[in-house]
């Protein structure tokens, strides 16, 4: 198959490579830059504070990791969540045990039983810039205090859809990676809109129900929601649908 892999450059380099080593032709093309966010240095108080610490994505977790290496720290020795299974990979490769939920959303992760009976506790959301608020939200309103870190800021290159979508035709792009609701909606921008059509017709594969949800509602028609984010788990998805 021939995949569009989108996600950020050092993501996207191990997910072409993965893609690659088992016969497919992917088409790279990162819509999202990644950046370490303004709030890094706050991060060693903020660890200090904390009775629960949360992951929202690889990225949070490695811009934190990657700042407390640089300043000689460590992670202290508290409870860590992450949102999907490669949030809680990262935390892995840092040296932290992490919980996560079966369902890799927002959702999931607050109907953990461990994450039922938080009042008094401190929670620290690692996070980029923006996003959803209903982790922070359900989890104040079970009595926690909560605060956020923007470990990461997100850029978007200035692409010529125009031109990028004729390549891709020309390429016989047939199926496309897409690993959040946030890189979805910039491919919709990116999109002439007058290219809709053929875009909803290539196959879709996501991570989570609520990017499918938000993919269905745009008009995709071909949808395989992959068991999270990570980048075997795209490519196993993908696999099933290649034996399809």
């Amino acid at each position: 198959m021939i995949p569009l892999v989108v996600r950020p450059a050092a993501q996207a380099t191990e997910l072409e490579q993965l893609l690659r080593q088992h016969g497919h032709a992917p088409l790279r093309c990162p819509l999202l830059e990644t950046v370490a966010g303004s709030d890094l240095p706050r991060l060693p108080e903020l660890l200090a504070q904390a009775d629960i610490v949360i992951a929202v994505s690889i990225h949070a977790v490695h811009f934190a990791h990657d700042f407390l290496l640089q300043t000689g720290l460590t992670w202290p020795h508290i409870e860590y969540f992450a949102v999907g299974q490669a949030s809680a990979d990262a935390f892995t490769e840092a040296g932290i045990s992490a919980s996560c939920p079966h369902d890799p959303r927002s959702e999931g992760l607050l109907a953990l039983p461990a994450l039922q009976q938080v009042s008094g506790k401190r929670v620290l959301i690692l996070r980029g810039n923006g996003g959803r608020d209903l982790i922070a939200s359900t989890l104040a309103s079970r009595g926690a205090l909560v605060h956020y870190c923007a470990t990461y800021e997100r850029h978007y290159p200035d692409f010529d859809g125009e031109t990028l979508t004729r390549h891709w035709q020309a390429a016989g792009l047939d199926s496309l990676l897409i690993t959040s609701g946030e890189l979805l909606q910039r491919l919709l921008a990116l999109v002439p809109e007058r290219q809709h059509p053929w875009l909803f017709d290539r196959h879709l594969v996501v991570p989570s129900p609520r990017v499918a949800e938000m993919a269905s509602a745009a008009g995709f028609i071909h949808i395989t929601i992959a068991q999270g984010a990570s980048n075997q788990a795209l490519m196993a998805a993908l696999e099933l649908r290649k034996m399809e």
